[in-house]
């Protein structure tokens, strides 16, 4: 059964405190995190990210919050939709969504770790991915996508799907934010829970 809107924002609200905890670890550790992935049930992006797009791209300018000593990482998220395409006969090696940075050199991109296969997705249910890339590993994908820091003004953040035999997946919202310490204070989940009127509304 698909689940209700309540309950769609029931799980937001769990996943995205896992986000926030796991946010917290990353901060802390010795070894961060490279990137955290989540895929929930959820037919909106939350207005929590501060740039949004309908479609499967969107441009990021990076070069005023690169040197930001603040900056941890960029959150991003999209939302897709399985459907039902019995014209689709073609067997693909691998079925992915695959969600990352494109440049002018080239598209770099991680993919997605969850199985697509027509037996195993709910079709007409849409869902939520978020994604946290850490600093470092933004860096690193930044510069294999751009021949330099000088050339970073065209930057897109991006979706590329594999189709799924029998199926047609369609991405249709993206959205970023850039993430700073301050905004891991702030979004405390213990703060978030005794209503701190400081704290913007994620949903």
């Amino acid at each position: 059964d698909c689940p209700s809107l309540v309950e769609m924002e029931s799980y937001f609200g769990i996943a995205f405190s896992w986000m926030i905890q796991l946010l917290q670890v990353h901060m802390q550790s010795e070894i961060p995190m490279e990137d955290i992935k989540i895929v929930i049930p959820k037919t909106q992006i939350p207005k929590w990210f501060t740039k949004q797009s309908v479609g499967s791209s969107i441009s990021i300018d990076p070069s005023s919050i690169m040197h930001d000593k603040n900056l941890i990482g960029i959150a991003c998220c999209l939302t897709f939709v399985a459907q039902d395409n019995p014209t689709n006969l073609r067997e693909e090696l691998s079925s992915y969504i695959a969600f990352g940075f494109k440049g002018t050199r080239c598209g770099i991109y991680s993919i997605i770790p969850i199985h697509l296969e027509k037996d195993l997705v709910t079709v007409d249910l849409d869902h939520l991915l978020l994604i946290f890339f850490g600093r470092e590993k933004f860096i690193d994908l930044i510069s294999d996508a751009t021949e330099g820091w000088d050339d970073i003004s065209g930057i897109e953040l991006s979706a590329t799907v594999s189709q799924p035999f029998g199926l047609h997946l369609e991405v249709k919202n993206c959205g970023y934010r850039w993430i700073f310490k301050e905004d891991l204070e702030q979004l405390n989940p213990q703060k978030m829970s005794k209503g701190n009127s400081s704290v913007q509304p994620y949903y």
